[in-house]
Order: structure tokens, then sequence, then C-alpha cells
């Protein structure tokens, strides 16, 4: 605090505020009554104190994201091109699960992590309802795998050892082997 600057609060929260300044060597006191002080100084300082744990997160747990069908599915677009990595589930590598769990979990939407589970998820609708962001379950041979559907037949998944994150069509291939279509959002009727 300054010198020759005091602030106290007395009983019922009317502020008194001493001013003190040096002048000509000798000290002066000047005392003034703001009853509406603490209103405007505590607004002030309330404020301040908001923006810091905002955009500092001082003190508060991590704020959820919320995400919408097109931003999950514009984040997975953005991640094509990465290698697949047998149980990766961050930007050095990823396996289909992981790509899925990732970018659910960006926006603080909790999937399970591998792709046998993530077929168990609820939230199952028809294809003909798929929409972008939907998670898609296939099975082919004893193998779960999983996948992001970005709308119009296409999708993006993490294939296979020696791959990447890349682009698929929904054709003959992967539609015999389609076990479910994964919705987090509800259906607007």
């Amino acid at each position: 605090m300054p010198r020759g600057l005091g602030v106290r609060v007395p009983p019922f929260a009317i502020l008194t505020w001493h001013v003190g300044f040096l002048s000509a060597g000798r000290r002066f006191l000047k005392t003034e009554k703001a009853k509406s002080c603490l209103w405007k100084h505590g607004t002030w300082i309330l404020s301040l104190m908001i923006l810091v744990c905002v955009f500092c997160q001082v003190g508060i747990e991590p704020q959820q994201k919320l995400a919408s069908r097109r931003q999950i599915a514009d984040l997975a677009e953005n991640l094509a091109g990465i290698p697949y990595r047998f149980g990766g589930i961050d930007i050095d590598g990823f396996d289909c699960s992981g790509l899925v769990y990732y970018v659910y979990g960006c926006f603080g939407i909790r999937v399970p992590r591998h792709a046998r589970e993530q077929g168990r998820f609820h939230g199952s609708v028809p294809l003909k309802y798929a929409a972008r962001g939907d998670i898609l379950v296939f099975k082919s041979r004893g193998t779960w795998h999983s996948a992001i559907y970005l709308g119009a037949g296409r999708f993006i998944h993490a294939p296979s050892t020696g791959g990447w994150v890349r682009f698929e069509q929904l054709n003959g291939y992967w539609l015999s082997r389609l076990r479910k279509v994964i919705s987090i959002w509800p259906r607007v009727r």
C-alpha cells in the first residue's frame, strides 16, 4: 500500500477513506465519507476478480466447451493426415477410437475410449438420420472400428497401421460392416 494511504471498513460497510499526503514537510489527512464508495469500488474489484478468473482460470474448474455438430466435424477434418498409431489418443498419432475420443474430448464430451465400448454407447439412430458429427461404429471379423460422420455419405477415421487419418465414402464395403450410428445430440422432431 502506498505511504500515507489507508483504507478501513468499519461496521455496516460504511467506507471511510483516509487520504494522506506530504506537503511542505507536514502531513495532512483528509477524511471523506463516501456511502456509495463501497458500491463503486466493490463493483470494480468484483469485475476485476471475474476477469482474472475468466482469463487466467485462477481457482476455478475449466469451462466445459459447448460444441455443435459442425465444430466436431470441422475439428475432425482438420486432423486429416495425422499418422495412425495403435493406442494413440493425441496429435502424435491416433487409432480409430482414439480419434473419436480426442475430438469429442476437446469439447468436454466424454465418450468411451475403445471402439467396442463406443458401439455400446447410448444414442443409436438409423443411418438415414445420421448427421454431421455422429459416431459410426463398424465391425469386421471380430474387430471393432469407429469413425466420425461428415455428412453426404462421407466419414473420417484412422484406418490401420501404416495409414493416416483420412476421409472415406460409405460405400458397399463400409456399409456392410456398419453396426451402429451414435448421435450424442438429441433429435429435434
